[in-house]
């Protein structure tokens, strides 16, 4: 019976320790907030503040899932990212589409549904300093990332901000305050009204669900590994029409200068 005891004991113990831990790690990030927010800005800061030089592969592709244009697309470019003095420009090469070898010279986003672009700056539009004067964040949880702990921030605009403001929810590293992921609220989405203008004609409402993902470091800096952008349409049901999906690797980092002054 003792024995029975002993281990009952045990097996709840190992049941609520990692909850009474977790529990006590969200209590001291939402206190921590503050001091997390000043972190990130300075990490947004060292980002704004870059001298840029570098090249990778960019794989896309795009399902279709609805109607006479179901099927999918795909392109790989060799994806170029030159700042210098605050001036920022993006050059692609297409060097295959849909299985085919191409070499297109300064070549457009091929894209059909959603475009995009400076991919490695989304981090500013969110938590950056001049940016926080616009936001109110709120502490939602601790939750691991590629094996990172991170925090979990959810950002919305303060009332009196203007429409046009990105926000959404961001995954905040705990060791050095960079940003691993940032998910998207669809209101951010430059052409939101033009989607729901499309949704409302059609009876439905949109759910599009568009995330950055930033694995890769150098220097103290993240640089973006996944970009996706999901496009469904609810009414009674949930239906998907579209979903794009963008990969980025081999980097090859020609100038990365900054100093990230993360305290």
């Amino acid at each position: 019976m003792r024995r029975i005891l002993t281990f009952l004991l045990i097996f709840i113990a190992a049941i609520l320790v990692p909850y009474v831990l977790s529990e006590s790690d969200e209590k001291s990030g939402a206190a921590d907030l503050p001091r997390i927010l000043e972190k990130t800005a300075e990490y947004c800061e060292s980002l704004d503040e870059i001298a840029l030089h570098f090249i990778c592969n960019e794989e896309i592709k795009e399902h279709f899932y609805w109607g006479r244009y179901s099927g999918q697309n795909s392109y790989v470019y060799d994806y170029q990212l030159i700042r210098k003095d605050k001036a920022i420009e993006e050059q692609r090469v297409l060097i295959e589409e849909n299985g085919q070898e191409k070499r297109e010279e300064s070549a457009e986003l091929k894209t059909k549904r959603f475009q995009y672009e400076y991919v490695i700056f989304g981090p500013i539009g969110l938590l950056s300093k001049s940016r926080q004067r616009l936001h109110d964040y709120t502490f939602k949880k601790t939750e691991k990332h590629k094996g990172d702990k991170c925090y979990v921030i959810e950002v919305v605009p303060k009332p009196h901000t203007k429409t046009g403001c990105l926000f959404g929810k961001a995954w905040v590293r705990q060791d050095d305050c960079s940003i691993m992921k940032i998910e998207w609220n669809q209101q951010s989405m430059e052409n939101i009204e033009k989607i729901e203008e499309y949704a409302r004609r059609l009876r439905v409402n949109p759910r599009i669900t568009f995330a950055s993902e930033y694995a890769f470091e150098k220097n103290g800096i993240r640089f973006p590994s996944k970009y996706t952008v999901k496009e469904e349409y609810v009414r009674r049901t949930r239906v998907k029409i579209s979903e794009t999906t963008v990969v980025y690797k081999d980097y090859n980092f020609l100038i990365v200068e900054t100093e990230v002054k993360i305290k």
